[in-house]
């Protein structure tokens, strides 16, 4: 059964015409009409936000520290434009730790009610675009998603091949977002950065790298054929999930895409030498059998690699 504010979303998406262009432009809003949200005051807003921050809260003690930092009362005078590039730096750190926060709760009522604050005060959707998809791209295929993708400005981002979802209101299918990470290395640089971001401790996200394993194992699986560009951009971040700063389930994730990686391609000697030497290095942490199988697996589907470098 379609959620509450699932079919709210898609009474909005029905609003067609030029007064929706004039809303997008005007008055963006995750929750409102154009004609309502001209008429919410920045105080009106405010209380909103509050309310979903504390029903968040009650889900997970992470959100406790953006009551202060991002929605007191003192935010209601903050205008980005009038800040200077040190206080802009400073707002960005806040607001990319609560999207990154956010992912494991983008469908959450709550969720919309903290994002509208973000999007009326702080302009999160003109200026914190790859963040909002970090806590918003797994749920791609949601009328959430959608409606948060029409309010984005996507021009000269990674992200502008969705600008045609924004003219429709309709999700993109699964299949395009796994052929626009063959085609676009851009795209899939901001998937893997959007994995680094949320695999450390104190903004794990187990959506967005649960998302990010099979997303990429898809990828793999779909590629014409694994190319130097391709293995070259990937490394940095395979390395980086084995790290002993990664998370267990940033770890688990990098293994996954690992092995399909192994099982997709004949990989460089080069390459190779640098993903064995990681997992040795980091046995401990990825765990002693693991590190085992995966060598083991290493052996068997590369020919050429007859002993550890």
């Amino acid at each position: 059964m379609a959620s509450a504010l699932a079919q709210q979303l898609a009474q909005l998406a029905a609003v067609k015409g030029p007064h929706q262009e004039r809303f997008v432009r005007g008055k963006p809003s995750l929750l409102f009409d154009y004609q309502k949200a001209a008429d919410i005051s920045a105080e009106q807003l405010l209380g909103i936000a509050q309310q979903g921050l504390d029903a968040l809260c009650r889900r997970d003690k992470r959100f406790s520290p953006f009551a202060d930092s991002l929605f007191s009362r003192a935010s209601l005078s903050i205008a980005r434009e009038q800040l200077t590039p040190e206080e802009n730096k400073q707002l960005d750190t806040h607001l990319r730790a609560l999207l990154h926060v956010l992912a494991n709760h983008f469908l959450a009522p709550a969720a919309f009610q903290v994002l509208e604050y973000c999007i009326r005060r702080y302009k999160v959707h003109v200026y914190n675009v790859d963040d909002l998809f970090v806590c918003s791209l797994p749920y791609h295929s949601t009328p959430e998603f959608a409606r948060l993708v029409t309010l984005l400005q996507l021009k000269g981002t990674a992200w502008e091949w969705l600008s045609p979802s924004q003219q429709t209101g309709a999700p993109p299918p699964r299949d395009l977002l796994v052929r626009r990470c063959i085609n676009d290395q851009d795209v899939l640089r901001e998937v893997c950065k959007g994995a680094q971001a949320v695999g450390v401790p104190g903004f794990v996200s187990k959506t967005f790298l649960s998302f990010y394993a099979v997303l990429l194992s898809e990828v793999l699986m779909a590629y014409p054929q694994i190319t130097e560009d391709l293995l070259t951009l990937l490394l940095p971040f395979l390395v980086a999930g084995m790290k002993e700063s990664a998370t267990k389930d940033y770890r688990a994730a990098t293994l996954m895409i690992l092995t399909q990686l192994l099982s997709r391609a004949q990989l460089s000697k080069e390459f190779l030498s640098v993903v064995v030497i990681e997992v040795v290095r980091n046995a401990m942490e990825l765990g002693s059998s693991t590190a085992v199988m995966l060598l083991a697996h290493a052996a068997a589907s590369q020919p050429h690699m007859q002993t550890l470098p």
